[in-house]
């Protein structure tokens, strides 16, 4: 696939995120990691949305383009990833004339909620021998820190063909974060454990800032204090490999400052919220699928 194509098939929050990824990162170490893509094409609704990518993305005119036509865009591309808001899938992929641009192509969709089978039914019966690749990126991706779940089923990993399309997934995510695969019976859960976790974290963050600036904490300081703790213990867990139950015995001591606060999250069920949220969250993810 050298000298390929690569559409990015609405260009939000998401896939602007995505696309910023791509541009941005730096050569391949080698020539298994390098992504095969010479071009990319930026496919939106709106002239506002065309103008903003154009001004965002100046500096790289020369093997970008921002088109609003999607099956022109589609059509000129060897990969898709389809950015489309879930909301709005039903209606764009019914469309004749896209989904037999989209058939000989390797889809990538990254849209909460669809499976591939409902993306199938979608897009007809011409094209249930198309390649579609289900994953689910987060948030993170603005900063190029997102956990990326591929689903792979064993049928789908048997062949060659089909890890090679996986392998040329997972150089497309490793740009953007990390990558994981998962089975079908997973995908559901890590939507919400990938997806949701920033937002919990956030909300973790925000309640500390907030205390800390009862006791007399400045709340600028009080939030780079926060935030750089959470971002050094997510690299002490990541990169220094310690378990969360390690870290929290090495930061406290008995009879410790530190001692007392877990204690009073422990007495206050912390833990029991923060499980019962996870629960929650995916249990929604799981019904997200349900179009009737």
């Amino acid at each position: 696939m050298a000298n390929s194509t690569l559409c990015i098939l609405g260009c939000g929050n998401l896939g602007t995120s995505i696309l910023t990824s791509l541009l941005n990162a730096p050569p391949a170490t080698t020539e298994e990691n390098a992504l095969p893509f010479t071009r990319y094409i930026a496919c939106v609704r709106s002239a506002a949305s065309s103008q903003r990518l154009a001004q965002r993305f100046s500096q790289n005119s020369t093997n970008l383009t921002v088109e609003r036509d999607p099956v022109a865009a589609v059509t000129a591309a060897d990969v898709v990833i389809l950015g489309i808001d879930p909301a709005d899938i039903q209606h764009a992929l019914s469309q004749p004339a896209l989904a037999q641009a989209l058939k000989s192509k390797l889809l990538v969709s990254v849209a909460a909620g669809w499976t591939t089978s409902q993306l199938h039914e979608t897009l007809g019966d011409s094209t249930r021998q198309m390649r579609i690749v289900r994953t689910l990126p987060n948030i993170a991706a603005q900063v190029s820190e997102s956990l990326t779940a591929i689903e792979v089923s064993p049928s789908f990993s048997s062949s060659k063909e089909n890890e090679e399309t996986l392998g040329l997934v997972e150089r497309i995510f490793n740009r953007v974060g990390k990558m994981i695969r998962v089975g079908p019976s997973q995908i559901d859960a890590i939507t919400a454990v990938g997806g949701s976790t920033p937002a919990f974290f956030a909300i973790i963050c925000d309640a500390l800032i907030d205390a800390a600036v009862a006791t007399g904490v400045p709340r600028d300081v009080a939030g780079m204090t926060v935030v750089q703790a959470m971002k050094g213990s997510a690299a002490m867990m990541q990169e220094g490999g310690l378990s969360p139950a390690e870290l929290r015995d090495q930061g406290t001591s008995p009879a410790g400052c530190t001692m007392a606060g877990v204690m009073a999250l422990e007495e206050g069920s912390l833990r029991g919220v923060l499980g019962r949220g996870m629960r929650e969250a995916v249990e929604r993810a799981r019904g997200m699928g349900d179009r009737d």
